[in-house]
């Protein structure tokens, strides 16, 4: 009996590595190449769902070519950006962007991959040769010294402003705020419209005095009779 059972165990020990050999095997691999003329930064970007490369960035030389390696371990669609990065050198760099696209399929328990390259900047796509092709899987940019890096600030195109503040902004002595919130302009009658509002005040006040003179010599005569 314990016989039986140490060689059951060993059965499923031995199925769990042909498990593991048969997973490890089902995993394929891509190579996406950079070349960077007069060196630079490149980045690649990850969409949504697909595996991450071996790095983010790679750093080049002149004429120096690496490549991005990405494992896929299960059919589907796969997403990638390409793009260089400037560094603080007074050089004109190179704004091409890459699409990648990555197609896995199965066939037979086996893995296979088929690549699009889309270049945004010239509208341009192609599929790389498989394994033994000639056409591999790269990307190039072309970082160009001879010129500089474009000036973003462009410069202010608005004609100068000739019209002094006193022309055009409203003084004190020109305008005359009402409580309404508009205003009125101040002319050379306001003196003359002031004279006759005092007089009408005093010409009022002098009428109620002699109304109330009246009425108390009024009184008076009849408290007398």
């Amino acid at each position: 009996m314990k016989k039986v059972f140490a060689f059951s165990i060993v059965l499923m020990l031995f199925a769990a590595v042909l498990c593991t050999h048969a997973g490890a095997a089902q995993s394929v691999a891509v190579d996406i190449q950079v070349n960077i003329k007069n060196g630079g930064t490149a980045v690649i970007i990850s969409e949504v769902n697909s595996p991450l490369p071996d790095r983010s960035s790679m750093t080049l030389d002149d004429g120096q070519t690496e490549a991005f390696h990405i494992e896929f371990s299960e059919a589907g669609s796969y997403s990638y950006t390409i793009r260089t990065e400037p560094d603080d050198r007074k050089i004109c760099f190179d704004d091409t962007v890459y699409q990648i696209k990555v197609y896995v399929t199965e066939e037979n328990g086996k893995l296979y991959t088929s690549i699009v390259i889309y270049n945004e900047k010239t509208g341009k796509k192609y599929s790389p040769s498989g394994e033994g092709g000639s056409q591999p899987c790269m990307v190039t940019f072309v970082n160009d010294p001879s010129q500089d890096e474009p000036d973003k600030t462009e410069p202010s195109t608005a004609p100068e402003n000739t019209t002094s503040a006193a022309d055009t902004q409203p003084t004190a002595e020109a305008t005359d705020k009402t409580p309404g919130g508009t205003s009125r302009p101040q002319t050379g009658d306001d003196s003359t419209l002031d004279f006759y509002l005092l007089l009408a005040i005093a010409a009022s006040a002098g009428l109620f005095m002699l109304s109330v003179f009246y009425y108390r010599s009024v009184i008076k005569e009849t408290q007398k009779r």
